[in-house]
């Protein structure tokens, strides 16, 4: 089982909300990890990031000098197929467990989806069972001593990353739990209370 804590990662959608510099200021300020902006990094103003959370912000770009430093590079799977073999980057999606280890040394952070039911794309889940995505983790934790940490996305919120927890995975990316709500702050709160029980 992985020691380091379980990361919480939000990513933006095409909401007013999640395009708020001040709310993402404020989900950064109360624990949120990282914050993966589905947009190109020339298509808005980075200096509204105070520098002490820039290193936080996650961009997707084709290149490393598309993503102004010290932003992080998030290269999408497709783009990943057409870059050399040994490419390092900070972040990148699969759909495929079995292309997780094959990342090793170039990538930090793995975002694996669906794993549950999506809350932003209705009619979009998963192909198998969470029991069978946990044993698919396992076996390949197993098999290998050095993996980028696996971050768990697609249906995720307060109701089931605990069970995302329990199934090996890193980390989970919020998406829907935190846009499709009047109040990201408390949605957040509420996954991060799952997390770790106020014990009375």
């Amino acid at each position: 089982m992985n020691q380091k804590p379980f990361l919480l990662i939000g990513i933006t959608d095409d909401s007013v909300q999640s395009r708020n510099h001040q709310t993402l200021l404020e989900l950064l300020a109360n624990g949120l990890d990282f914050i993966y902006w589905r947009s190109l990094a020339s298509k808005i103003n980075t200096k509204l990031f105070p520098t002490h959370v820039q290193a936080s912000i996650m961009f997707p770009a084709c290149e490393a000098d598309h993503v102004p430093s010290p932003s992080r590079w998030h290269l999408k799977e497709p783009d990943r197929r057409q870059l050399p073999a040994g490419t390092t980057f900070f972040s990148t999606s699969i759909h495929d467990l079995t292309d997780w280890p094959a990342l090793a040394g170039q990538a930090e952070l793995v975002f694996y989806s669906p794993v549950f039911d999506s809350i932003s794309k209705p009619g979009y889940g998963p192909a198998n069972s969470l029991d069978f995505i946990a044993k698919q983790v396992a076996t390949i934790r197993r098999q290998h001593d050095r993996l980028p940490r696996l971050i768990g996305l697609g249906g995720v919120n307060a109701d089931n990353v605990s069970l995302l927890q329990q199934a090996g995975f890193d980390g989970a990316a919020l998406m829907g739990a935190l846009w499709q709500t009047p109040d990201a702050i408390r949605a957040f709160k509420t996954v991060k209370e799952a997390l770790h029980p106020t014990i009375t």
